[in-house]
């Protein structure tokens, strides 16, 4: 009796394992390990992802936003999710958001980009590199220094992207079927957190096999 409860306990300790990983970066350590930031001040402060510049020098090409990346070239479908604030917000269009399906991370990169605008007639808006307005959904203005839940969810040519769990924008296209992601802002002291992203061929944060032996520890410690 004992052995089968001990069975059944590995089954379900390892499945909870592989079922609440992803990969995601709180910035709890201070660092800021592997991502590559394209034009601003980046720097983790206080466990956020901060993007303190709120220059700007174009609103129609590559070089439009303050951004930096993350992940790998290759991954496909996936949901990628940040917790995102304007800190401060410059005089033309503070605008912040998450990149997802970066085709490189280089400066001249094409992505997509799910967004959240400070302007008062503006509201969550989905661009497609290099700046090409995809959707805008207007008279929903972001505030300033108020935490937003961004998600996205893409799968095949179909893109949904949320806002605090509320889907804003259901659209399909196929311009850019993989790629990394990221986050960014234009004209904007942008912070940035709890960045998650899962789908197939992403890979978990921590290996379950990693977490083996803490695992049997607990169930000998029981039984």
């Amino acid at each position: 009796m004992k052995l089968l409860i001990l069975c059944m306990c590995v089954f379900v300790a390892l499945n909870f394992t592989l079922a609440v990983e992803a990969l995601t970066d709180n910035f709890d350590d201070g660092k800021d390990d592997d991502w590559k930031p394209i034009q601003g001040e980046w720097e983790v402060k206080k466990q956020e992802y901060t993007q303190e510049s709120d220059v700007w020098t174009t609103t129609t090409t590559h070089e439009t936003y303050h951004r930096s990346y993350f992940g790998e070239e290759d991954w496909t479908d996936y949901t990628l999710e940040a917790k995102v604030r304007i800190e401060k917000g410059g005089d033309l269009a503070p605008i912040i958001g998450i990149f997802f399906r970066v085709t490189e991370k280089s400066p001249t990169g094409d992505y997509y980009y799910f967004r959240l605008d400070e302007r008062a007639s503006e509201g969550p808006g989905l661009i497609k590199a290099p700046n090409v307005t995809m959707q805008i959904n207007n008279n929903d203005p972001a505030k300033i220094g108020r935490d937003y839940v961004l998600k996205v969810e893409v799968k095949g040519n179909s893109i949904k992207c949320y806002v605090d769990g509320k889907l804003e924008i259901d659209v399909k296209d196929d311009a850019f079927p993989e790629g990394a992601i990221g986050v960014g802002t234009f004209n904007a002291e942008g912070h940035f957190d709890d960045v998650t992203v899962n789908g197939p061929g992403i890979p978990l944060a921590v290996s379950p096999r990693e977490k083996l032996p803490h695992v049997w520890g607990i169930i000998k410690a029981r039984y």
